[in-house]
This record gives C-alpha cells, structure tokens and sequence, in this order.
C-alpha cells in the first residue's frame, strides 16, 4: 500500500512519508500549512490508480482533456469517485463555504477574477473554505487548482451537452448535501451559466444559500456576506 493509500484509509504515516509525500504533491503543503490537515491530491489519488506520470504530473496549463462528453471520461469519473469518496470528508468543519466558478484560464488562481476573490478570503475571511463549481469535474478545492486533472482540462459551459446538464446538475447536489453538514453557511458568487446549475442543485437538495453577483462591483456584498 503506498503513502496515498494509507492516508485515505485514515492509516498513520511517518515524517519521512510525510515529507516524501509533500515533494511528490501527494499530500497539499496549504492544507497543511494553513489548515493544519494532511489531505491526498488528485496527484496522489490518480498514482495510486497507477495513471502514466507525465499525465499526472504534466505542467499546469496544458490540456490534457477535451473533446465532448467529458463528463462520462473515464478520468473524470475516477475524480468524481475521489471527491466523493474521500476529499470532501477532509473539507471543514468550518464557518462558510465559498463557491466560485472556474475559468477558461488554468490554473484558475491565473485568471483575474479568482485573485480578485482571493483577495477578499485572504483580508476579510476568517473561516472561509472556498470551492471552484466546474463543468466536468464539480467541484475543487481552494489550492487544487495546480494538480492534474484541475489545471489540464477544456470544457466551457457551451460545449456541456443537454444530456449532461441533469448529470451535472446531480453531482452538485450530491456535493453540496456533503458540503452543507461541514460548514454553518454557503455563500455562492457565480456567473449565469453556473448559478443556473447551482441554484437547481440547491433546491434539490432542499438547501439554502447566500447569493452575491459574480461582478467586481458588487464584491463589497461578497465581503460582508463573508465576514
């Protein structure tokens, strides 16, 4: 059983692991640093799958996968089955969940809405876990945006399917239902595209969030309903 594995099964490691595990990004250094929680990456969860290292490890930025139907792709489904089985467990507990869209830029932290937003978490947020809403992969975690496959995907909203759509929309519902027993609040900021899928899920999930514009001139509102 490798060092992923063994963290995934809620087994202990040692600090020679954990060390090799950090250098390889098995385990996120931010989560750790930050959050004081040891969390396996997609880097981890995919090595341990045995996917091809210069797939897992290629440079943030490159497309690695495109084309329709993505969300029936064999590697998104094996993310969706690591976000269900095993991230969203490690997010939290916490006071507010924050959810962002994603952005054609990869990694998302290079597009100037997401530094806008991490912006207001880094000066007004005490107990802000942020969560990037994507089409195909769900949701990922604040600091994920570098691994495979965050980083390595294109997949605007147009090329989504109609088929899809109710697909999509039950994968959020499952997340959010996750989501809305670690954290006291959710607060959503997203574009139309995404706030249409959002809102479905949500009230699916007979859930209750707080909405603020996904405009820069209405950031101050995201500011209080962080706060």
């Amino acid at each position: 059983m490798n060092i992923a594995e063994s963290l995934m099964n809620d087994e202990r490691i040692n600090e020679r692991e954990l060390d090799l595990a950090l250098k390889a990004l098995v385990v996120d250094p931010q989560y750790l640093h930050f959050k004081g929680i040891k969390v396996v990456t997609p880097i981890g969860f995919y090595l341990a799958r045995e996917y091809d290292l210069d797939t897992v490890y290629a440079t943030p930025g490159e497309v690695v996968l495109e084309g329709d139907w993505l969300f029936l792709h064999p590697t998104v489904k094996d993310y969706h089955e690591f976000l269900f089985s095993y991230l969203l467990d490690k997010m939290g507990p916490g006071e507010v969940a924050l959810i962002t869209p994603c952005s054609k830029v990869k990694p998302y932290r290079d597009s100037f809405m997401y530094k806008k937003i991490e912006s207001i978490i880094n000066k007004y947020g005490n107990d802000v876990w942020r969560f990037v809403m994507s089409e195909p992969l769900v949701i990922v975690p604040r600091f994920f945006d570098v691994y495979f496959p965050s980083a390595h995907y294109d997949y605007p909203p147009e090329r989504v399917a109609p088929e899809e759509v109710p697909i999509y929309v039950d994968l959020v519902r499952k997340a959010l239902e996750v989501i809305a027993t670690r954290f006291e609040r959710i607060v959503y900021t997203l574009p139309r595209k995404h706030k249409r899928i959002f809102e479905m899920a949500a009230e699916q999930a007979n859930l209750s969030a707080n909405y603020t514009p996904y405009n820069v001139y209405f950031f101050p509102r995201l500011k209080e309903a962080i706060v």
